[in-house]
């Protein structure tokens, strides 16, 4: 417990020291780190919010169910974000937003941005959840209460992101990833040569690679497609952009980060798969909990298992961030410039706080509710995929051409932002079991047929999106 203590402190005590310094921040250093984050700090922020909950404790516990298979969790990531460093990376740095509320307002207008980024505030609420869902089940080994371990470790990241925004999740990058590598090379290295517990001898090794009766195409599809445009078009990911001194900066950023999530999802993997010859787990997210309480014991477990804490809250601050800034800035100030109260940038800081201390509750309730990693993202992002993608898409196509959001379309906005909201609603409802729906891969025809649907509105409309498709050969 005293190893807990000492890094709640630690943290608290870097958050009030950057409080005291920058107690009047202005929202782009809130925000966007004013806008000044080199390459390496882009790719290793990229790197820290990838290996948050679902990379690291989700892709170990996908592993010991799927073995090599897991990897496609975090490898259609990589290929997506190499995928975006050579497409829409230009034109996502020159908007200079905030959110990807701003790119889809630079072509449809406010109305839209406020639309989407009350679908994506609730979306990303399972993200969120995820993290805390990882960070929670490690204090509650310590702690031996579910709802207190998920409370205190919201506590932790939600008070420390408050007082730093995004100068910490920039700054603290490199130094969570090497603690992160660090423990996990330990951690394959008592896996190699640990024996299993009980009278049973170990098993040998066993790779497979492919679908078989346990990871299905049907699994393959449901992950690899929405898992892929969180990376491409994620508001995480587009945040990362958005901090770059430049494009250069973020391209770099997006490739080396690439190399890194394959190399450490591997050593994920192989951890998960060692972990299957030598323990018995509950739930497939706690094998790497379950392997440091068996292969550490007393005040070196504890201090592992507070080691393992950094790496959900690693992913934990940006997603705060990014939920509070899609709330407060694109849905809440945007209401009130409606009303004619508009907010100076020192107000829209606060009211950003305020939506991230909301966010915070309602993601802890989710996760209580929720209880898994992987799945709780897999709402998000299947969310996302189906009622901002295309949407998103159609926007960056358009700000390439030259086109900006006119008065002319305004009806098929309207007509595009209602569609929106209900699709994307409706997957949320159906994916919590709200609505029985049992149609395979629904997500994926969702996916297409909102795509078409809405660059036939937007033709119509006057932006002609596919003409553009077609003579630049997109």
């Amino acid at each position: 417990m005293i190893w807990l203590i000492l890094y709640i402190a630690l943290l608290f005590g870097i958050g009030f020291h950057h409080w005291v310094r920058h107690r009047g921040a202005s929202l782009d250093s809130f925000v966007v780190y004013d806008r000044q984050a080199g390459g390496f700090s882009v790719g290793m922020s990229l790197v820290a919010l990838a290996f948050g909950a679902s990379s690291v404790f989700g892709l170990a516990g996908y592993a010991y169910q799927y073995n090599l298979n897991a990897i496609w969790w975090t490898l259609s990531g990589a290929i997506f974000l190499v995928v975006l460093a050579y497409t829409f990376l230009d034109t996502v740095w020159r908007v200079k937003g905030y959110t990807i509320g701003d790119i889809i307002a630079h072509a449809f207008g406010d109305n839209i941005r406020l639309l989407v980024s009350a679908v994506l505030f609730i979306a990303w609420l399972m993200v969120l959840a995820g993290q805390i869902i990882a960070g929670g089940n490690i204090l509650t080994q310590l702690l031996g209460s579910e709802p207190l371990g998920y409370a205190l470790f919201t506590l932790i990241f939600a008070a420390y992101t408050l007082l730093v925004g995004q100068a910490g999740t920039v700054k603290t990058g490199f130094l969570q990833v090497a603690v992160m590598v660090a423990g996990l090379a330990l951690l394959l290295a008592l896996c190699l040569t640990a024996a299993p517990i009980g009278t049973e001898p170990r098993p040998p090794l066993r790779l497979h690679f492919g679908f078989d009766e346990a990871f299905t195409f049907s699994l393959f599809l449901s992950v690899f497609i929405p898992v892929g445009l969180s990376y491409w078009f994620g508001p995480d990911m587009y945040s990362r952009i958005f901090v770059a001194r430049d494009s250069a900066s973020a391209r770099r950023g997006l490739l080396l980060a690439s190399i890194l999530i394959v190399a450490i999802s591997l050593l994920i993997v192989f951890i998960g798969i060692l972990a299957k010859g030598l323990i018995t787990v509950a739930k497939p997210d706690l094998t790497i909990q379950t392997l440091v309480t068996q292969l550490f014991s007393g005040p070196l477990a504890d201090f592992v298992l507070v080691a393992l804490l950094s790496i959900p809250l690693s992913g934990a601050d940006i997603i705060l961030i990014t939920t509070g800034t899609l709330l407060g800035r694109d849905v809440i100030a945007h209401g009130l410039r409606v009303l004619g109260r508009a907010p100076d940038a020192a107000a829209q800081v606060w009211i950003i706080r305020g939506c991230m201390a909301l966010a915070a509750v309602l993601a802890t309730l989710f996760a209580l509710r929720l209880k898994a990693i992987i799945p709780s993202l897999l709402i998000a992002y299947k969310v996302f995929s189906i009622g901002i993608v295309p949407l998103l898409f159609l926007s960056l196509l358009s700000i390439r051409r030259g086109v900006t959001a006119t008065v002319g379309a305004s009806a098929v906005n309207r007509l595009a932002a209602v569609y929106l909201l209900i699709a994307s609603l409706g997957v949320l409802l159906v994916e919590l079991k709200f609505i029985p729906l049992n149609l395979p891969h629904y997500n994926l025809y969702l996916l297409l047929g909102n795509t078409l649907l809405l660059a036939l509105l937007l033709r119509l409309g006057g932006h002609r999106p596919l003409s553009f498709i077609r003579t630049r050969g997109v």
